[in-house]
């Protein structure tokens, strides 16, 4: 992303824009938003707010929209870039995703170009999924808004190992047992009880329907070849949505991708406290189709947006869900509005932050962006292809 437009802090700050737009639609155009610090002291037309003693001001002729949330990321998978899919997901993460994580000297590198990609992107809040410790670390440690759960794995005799490493990690992560198929129930039980944010992968394959509903397929395969399996594994013997949400219960939790669910799901679901991180372009790249999001929103579901990991995206320069925003709206339809609450209110929420933080209301912000001018203010931010430049860069985005 383009160095900010903004280029040092003042005590309070006006801009005058040619529209302003977060989830509600069109706020104001023109729009003004008077800022002090990383909050926001009002925001209206020009006429409303007039100019206040003291301020700085400044004409930003583009269209300006809260940051956006990344409910689903692997930012310590950055390091390669992005890499042409495979002939299967299991072989997918045997030759891409195993040695990248086996690298621990690269796992800085890795996670701080992620980081910078994914403010490139115009996200400062993220959930990220870190394959160790370590990245967590990193991660929270240069992104003020990152909520970091560290990835769990755990079958038959070795779930006593994984829940013993719930009980060791630092109370400032949270957790994320892989899937059904890398993790036994014991494991999803001491997740949910240990009072710690929740997130994980859930019917994401056809093959992990076959591996936790018969403890078939290549997913078996593969967790035998590299010793994770015994003989004391059980087949959860239903599908894995299912098997879930028994596990679950009412416990509030992300779960990604359900790129495979029957129709009685939906109601299922919608009972729930489970919140869908959706990832257009990772389920694009493995080959599945006709996702049914727009099923689930109108069921009840909450859905957010998530980008996966930078291996599986176009775009080798960013990791962004404005980019998600945008498939969506062009191949699905999606409705602008919908989408943008997908991207800031509800992801926010989902991942325990306070949805002010990417509205254009009172308050604190995590970052405002500004869209170039297309037809309208929708369409600058949907129908372009260029991405924003950061407005007003919190002690977030002061690197980037």
């Amino acid at each position: 992303m383009r160095k900010s437009l903004l280029s040092h802090r003042n005590p309070r700050i006006l801009i005058h824009s040619h529209a302003l737009v977060d989830y509600r639609g069109v706020i104001a155009s023109p729009g003004a938003l008077l800022l002090e610090g990383d909050s926001i002291i009002d925001v209206g037309t020009p006429q409303a707010i007039g100019t206040p003693d003291g301020v700085q001001f400044t004409q930003i002729d583009k269209v300006v929209t809260p940051t956006v949330v990344n409910a689903h990321t692997h930012l310590d998978l950055s390091k390669v870039g992005t890499c042409p899919p495979k002939n299967s997901f299991t072989e997918w993460v045997t030759e891409v995703v195993l040695p990248i994580r086996s690298d621990e000297e690269g796992v800085e590198d890795g996670v701080l170009k992620g980081i910078a990609l994914s403010k490139a992107g115009g996200s400062v809040i993220v959930g990220d999924i870190a394959g160790s410790l370590e990245a967590a670390e990193i991660v929270q440690a240069n992104m003020p808004f990152a909520r970091s759960y560290v990835e769990l794995l755990g079958l038959g005799q070795r779930q006593q190992s994984a829940i013993d490493r719930i009980d060791a990690l630092p109370d400032h992560v949270d957790l994320s047992p892989h899937a059904l198929y890398s993790c036994g129930e014991q494991v999803f039980h001491a997740c949910f009880q240990s009072g710690r944010r929740v997130s994980t992968h859930l019917s994401e394959t056809l093959e992990e329907i076959e591996s936790v509903r018969d403890a078939h397929g290549p997913l078996v395969e593969h967790a035998k070849k590299v010793g994770s399996w015994d003989e004391s594994v059980q087949p959860w013997g239903e599908h894995p949505i299912e098997a879930f949400l028994k596990v679950a219960g009412q416990h509030t939790c992300i779960a990604a991708h359900l790129n495979y669910l029957d129709t009685n799901h939906l109601p299922l679901l919608a009972s729930s406290n489970i919140t869908v991180a959706y990832c257009p372009r990772a389920s694009t790249y493995f080959g599945h189709t006709n996702h049914r999001w727009k099923e689930m929103i109108d069921a009840g579901i909450n859905v957010v947006l998530g980008t996966d990991s930078l291996l599986c995206l176009d775009t080798p320069d960013r990791i962004s869900v404005i980019d998600e925003m945008r498939l969506l709206y062009s191949r699905d339809g999606g409705d602008p509005l919908q989408l943008l609450n997908m991207a800031t209110v509800h992801g926010a929420t989902a991942l325990g932050f306070d949805s002010s933080l990417v509205t254009l209301e009172k308050g604190r912000i995590a970052g405002l962006l500004a869209f170039e001018n297309v037809r309208d203010p929708l369409s600058s931010i949907f129908e372009s292809s260029t991405m924003p430049t950061w407005v007003c860069p919190t002690e977030s985005v002061q690197n980037a």
